[in-house]
């Protein structure tokens, strides 16, 4: 199975994901070394010593390392103040920035959040990130994924297939093969409030129906066969109303024996 990573007119590989962002990299990579050498050089400064204009005066050591000069006289160290540097850390931060939009990166940063934020949030913060992978997803899973699946399950019909720890995997149905994608991210047990809130409120109304509320939660809570949830839903419900029935027969019983 040839899988070509992403859309790229007759390119038998596909495009590059980061082919955008190629250069800006290469740029930021000669600009912070630039920044590296000026920050030796300004860690060297070099001595400047400026003699008095007759040629009279002597330039003598002083107390410790000290240079004596006379009253014409001038000495002091030359060096960079930094701002050049820090001048190259924003410009590379902008190239950064760049560089990430072109490729659909994540441009957020972790030290602005303030506070926790929910799974929608955290999918709408990353938005660029998720389209990429969306694209991902459809070159690598739908195109690529799916026809090893299917190569699999042919071959299952054919020959036994043994797992590595020896058990044999029965022969698999050639039913229609669909891949499910778990969420982008987890939601937070606030976001699951809210929603079983909403769900609630629409079967309360009688908006919604009970299968499609469990479906509506299937990814949440990792649901596999809605069809089998909502059998043991309505198996609980039967349990409960006869232990229910029990009870009240029970009760019925204790008040027909009691005296008065």
């Amino acid at each position: 199975v040839w899988i070509r990573n992403l859309p790229g007119g007759d390119d038998v590989d596909g495009v590059s994901t980061f082919e955008a962002a190629i250069e800006t990299v290469i740029e930021i990579d000669y600009q912070m070394s630039q920044a590296g050498r000026g920050l030796r050089y300004s860690s060297d400064p070099t001595l400047l010593i400026k003699e008095p204009a007759t040629g009279e005066g002597a330039i003598v050591k002083g107390g410790g390392s000290a240079l004596v000069v006379s009253a014409d006289g001038d000495a002091k160290m030359l060096e960079i103040n930094g701002t050049a540097a820090a001048a190259v850390v924003e410009y590379v931060k902008a190239l950064r920035e760049q560089a990430l939009e072109s490729m659909h990166g994540n441009r957020s940063n972790a030290d602005k959040l303030s506070a926790a934020q929910s799974g929608r949030a955290l999918e709408l913060l990353h938005q660029p990130l998720v389209w990429l992978a969306d694209r991902l997803r459809h070159s690598y899973g739908e195109v690529g994924l799916l026809d090893i699946v299917r190569m699999i399950v042919r071959a299952s019909r054919k020959m036994p297939l043994v797992l590595k720890d020896g058990r044999k995997v029965p022969q698999l149905s050639e039913l229609p093969i669909t891949l499910r994608w778990p969420q982008w991210f987890d939601p937070t047990e606030s976001d699951k409030q809210a929603q079983a809130g909403t769900l609630s409120a629409l079967r309360g109304a009688g908006l919604l129906s009970r299968e499609t509320s469990v479906t509506a939660l299937a990814p949440v809570y990792d649901i596999e066969d809605v069809r089998a949830e909502l059998a043991n839903i309505q198996a609980d419900e039967a349990q409960a109303d006869a232990r229910e029935a029990a009870q009240v027969t029970a009760q019925t019983k204790i008040t027909e024996t009691s005296p008065g």
